[in-house]
């Protein structure tokens, strides 16, 4: 059996007692917003700012490198990257993909052929030179 009645009465009535209560909103008392009040005083006046160093910090050349790269957690972590990226320019692909735990990588099959040659060694001038001709 089906309910063939109309429930949005309920939500409108809902609507309705909902806005009567932001309607009558009650204020604190006054007793409550002195206490705020001192007490938001109390804590700005402890907030206070510091008095400024007489005597200028300065910092070397690197210090401000350091700091404008970050830190020095985001340097080594450019530097981290730029060693792996040497060694992986100077060694190639092929000592990438032979190296421990990616050797099941460099198994895969690939087609070989004439046509293949130049993808295999990555000479990127004799893909080149193909697609032009």
């Amino acid at each position: 059996m089906t309910d063939h009645q109309n429930h949005n009465d309920a939500f409108d009535d809902l609507d309705a007692l909902f806005a009567e209560a932001r309607m009558t909103r009650p204020d604190p008392s006054e007793a409550l917003m002195a206490s705020i009040l001192s007490a938001a005083a109390a804590e700005q006046a402890a907030w206070a700012a510091p008095k400024p160093v007489a005597v200028p910090i300065r910092r070397g050349p690197l210090a401000m490198l350091v700091a404008a790269l970050g830190g020095w957690a985001s340097v080594g972590g450019l530097a981290a990257a730029s060693i792996t990226g040497l060694v992986i320019g100077i060694a190639g692909p092929d000592a990438v993909l032979n190296a421990p735990g990616l050797s099941s990588f460099s198994t895969a099959s690939v087609v070989s052929g004439e046509d293949y040659s130049a993808y295999e060694t990555f000479d990127l001038a004799s893909i080149v030179a193909e697609d032009l001709q």
